[in-house]
């Protein structure tokens, strides 16, 4: 690789990870269903029968809305009967989802002031914020990916990345010992002192997701220094520590994905 490509490709890695917004949390996502029951049905009233007996081309063919509304009530119940700690309902989600985006295009074509238009307003609005927990925008696109991670999960993801650390240290100080150093002092110690930060910011963050605490600054901080690591460990003869972080890398995947936001190791 050529001096130039390298130093970019380094640059390209160690660019900061950028958390947004924050993810909703299992406790708030459940809630955020509720509320979207609760919005159906506020819907659900305020239609007109000519437009709860219009018929418009669903998934499984031509339906009249207030079928699909139906339809659309079970779904949403499916999401709530399998939403757990242990299973985030991705496929149950993605179903509640393209219901709610063949409402929203259905409806975005009738007249303005149609009866409902409000309450409909305000359902979308909490199914964008349903979808973006998903990790997808609403209304749902052909293809696109639905997918959410749960507290467990970010929560395991965090531990296993500060677990990590003592031995990525260890492999680090061998790879760079002796006559095979290729980092100066003062990168060594760097990187040291971002080895321990990053167990201490990945506890938080562990912490956090455990309490249903906000935590999208503490995933930040976990992304931002690790890629700085990253970025060592690429621009450096350390076989050992590469072997190391490729376990870290996928932990670190996994907060990345919940909490929308690029991870180097993803480009």
């Amino acid at each position: 690789m050529k001096l130039r490509t390298l130093v970019i490709a380094l640059a390209v890695a160690a660019t900061p990870a950028v958390v947004t917004a924050d993810r909703l949390t299992d406790k708030d996502l459940r809630q955020l269903v509720a509320r979207i029951e609760d919005g159906r049905d506020r819907f659900d009233d305020a239609l007109d029968d000519k437009i709860k007996d219009a018929v418009f081309r669903g998934e499984s063919g031509e339906v009249d809305m207030e079928h699909f509304l139906n339809d659309f009530q079970a779904s949403i119940d499916r999401v709530e009967e399998r939403l757990t700690p242990e299973y985030s309902a991705s496929t149950e989600a993605a179903a509640l989802l393209r219901y709610g985006s063949a409402i929203e295009r259905f409806f975005r074509q009738q007249p303005a002031g149609t009866k409902g238009e409000s309450e409909w307003n305000r359902l979308a609005a909490d199914l964008k914020i349903f979808a973006a927990a998903y990790g997808a925008d609403f209304p749902l696109r052909d293809g696109d990916t639905v997918r959410r991670m749960g507290d467990r999960e970010v929560a395991s993801a965090a531990d296993g990345v500060a677990k990590a650390i003592d031995k990525l240290e260890d492999a680090l100080e061998d790879d760079l010992d002796g006559d095979n150093a290729s980092a100066s002092k003062s990168a060594r110690e760097a990187v040291d002192r971002d080895l321990d930060d990053l167990a201490k910011d990945a506890k938080q963050l562990r912490d956090r997701v455990k309490d249903g605490k906000p935590s999208s600054a503490e995933a930040e901080r976990v992304l931002t220094r690790a890629a700085r690591i990253q970025s060592f460990i690429a621009g450096h003869r350390t076989p050992r520590a590469a072997t190391e972080w490729r376990g870290v890398a996928t932990d670190l995947e996994t907060i990345a994905v919940a909490y929308r936001a690029p991870w180097p190791a993803s480009r």
